[in-house]
C-alpha cells in the first residue's frame, strides 16, 4: 500500500518549510516541490498558501491533511498485520474434516493451536469426502483431513496416522475361537477365509470403508453372503453387537466409540489392509507455519489416542 502522495503532504504541512521537508523525505527540494505544484494542479485546488518560505494549509490544505492523517494510520495498523500474517502470527486456517473423525482429533488440537496462536482464526468445515472435495475445488479449504487413498491429482499430502482394517465380530459367534494371536500386535488375526458365506455389515458401495472391505475380500478370494447395507458406522457395530452379522471398521473409528455391547475386533493379518490418513492441500502451496504446525498436532493427538487406546 503507496501513500506516497499523502506522506508528502503532510510532512510538508508539520514542517511548513520544503527544505526542511525534503530532507525528512529523503529527496531534493526543487523535486518535491515539482510533486506538490503537480498535486495541485490535479486536484484543482490550492493546499498550501506560499508565504515567504513558508507553507502554510489552505482550507482544503487542512481538510487533504486531516483525511491523509487518517489514512496514514490505516496504511500503519495494516502494514503491521500484514507482517504479523507473513511471521504466522495473525491470519485464517480453513480446515475441512470427515465426520466421524472430528469428534476425537478436532477439539484437543484446536484448543493446542488456539493457545500457541491465539491471533489465528480457525474455521472447521464438516462433511463427508464428495463434500469436502467439492469445497476444496471451490478454493473454500486450506487444508483437508482425509483418507490418503482419496487424495486427488494437484494436492499433496502429509500422513498423520496409518490404521488397520478391523473385523468385528459378535461376542458369542463361533468366530471368535478362529482367531489367533499375533506377536507385537494389539489385535488377534481373524483370516478372511472364514468369512465365506457369513452375513456381512457393510457401508454402502461408494463408501471409502465399503470399497476397503470389498478389496480385502477379494483378495482372500472369499465370497459373503447376504450383506446388509448401513450408512452409520456406529449403528453397524451395535448390530454386530447384536449378532445380527459380521461387520469392518477402521481402527480409530473403533478406538473412539462407545457400545452398550461389546464388540471384538481383529485384524485381517494383511499388509495391503493398513490406510493411510492424511493432511492434504495444493500442491503448488507453501504450506505457511501455523498450517504445519496444525499439521504436526494432529499428528501427534493421534499418537496419544493409539497409545491409550481410545480411552
Amino acid at each position: 500500500m503507496n501513500l506516497k502522495e499523502q506522506t508528502y503532504v503532510c510532512v510538508l504541512a508539520e514542517c511548513g518549510n520544503i527544505t526542511r521537508a525534503a530532507e525528512r523525505l529523503f529527496i531534493s527540494q526543487p523535486a518535491l516541490s515539482i510533486y506538490i505544484s503537480s498535486l495541485e494542479k490535479s486536484l484543482g485546488i490550492r493546499l498550501f498558501e506560499r508565504v515567504g518560505k513558508k507553507f502554510v494549509l489552505t482550507c482544503a490544505g487542512e481538510l487533504y491533511v486531516e483525511k491523509a492523517r487518517k489514512m496514514l494510520a490505516l496504511k500503519a495498523e495494516f502494514d503491521e498485520a500484514l507482517s504479523e500474517i507473513a511471521g504466522g502470527k495473525r491470519g485464517r486456517l480453513r480446515i475441512g474434516v470427515q465426520l466421524r473423525r472430528e469428534t476425537w482429533l478436532i477439539p484437543p488440537v484446536l484448543a493446542r493451536f488456539k493457545r500457541e496462536y491465539p491471533d489465528i482464526e480457525v474455521m472447521i468445515r464438516e462433511g463427508n469426502h464428495g463434500e469436502l472435495m467439492q469445497m476444496f475445488e471451490a478454493y473454500e479449504l486450506d487444508l483437508v483431513l482425509m483418507n490418503g487413498a482419496d487424495i486427488k491429482s494437484g494436492m499433496q499430502s502429509q500422513e498423520l496416522f496409518s490404521e488397520e482394517l478391523l473385523v468385528a465380530v459378535p461376542p458369542l459367534s463361533p468366530l471368535n475361537e478362529k482367531a489367533v494371536w499375533v506377536e507385537g500386535s494389539r489385535y488377534r488375526r481373524l483370516e478372511l477365509k472364514w468369512l465365506n458365506g457369513q452375513d456381512i455389515i457393510l457401508p454402502y458401495p461408494g463408501q471409502s470403508l465399503r470399497a476397503e472391505a470389498e478389496a480385502a475380500f477379494r483378495r482372500a478370494g472369499v465370497t459373503p453372503g447376504r450383506i446388509e447395507n448401513i450408512r452409520n458406522i456406529e449403528m453397524a457395530m451395535q448390530m454386530v453387537a447384536e449378532g445380527l452379522g459380521v461387520g469392518f471398521n477402521r481402527e480409530y473409528y473403533a478406538m473412539n466409540m462407545k457400545y452398550r455391547k461389546r464388540v471384538n475386533y481383529y485384524t485381517v493379518g494383511d499388509a495391503a489392509s493398513k490406510s493411510a490418513f492424511v493432511a492434504g492441500y495444493r500442491r503448488d502451496l507453501h504450506v505457511p507455519e501455523p498450517m504445519q504446525r496444525f499439521i504436526a498436532l494432529c499428528r501427534e493427538q493421534a499418537f496419544t489416542e493409539w497409545e491409550n487406546g481410545g480411552r
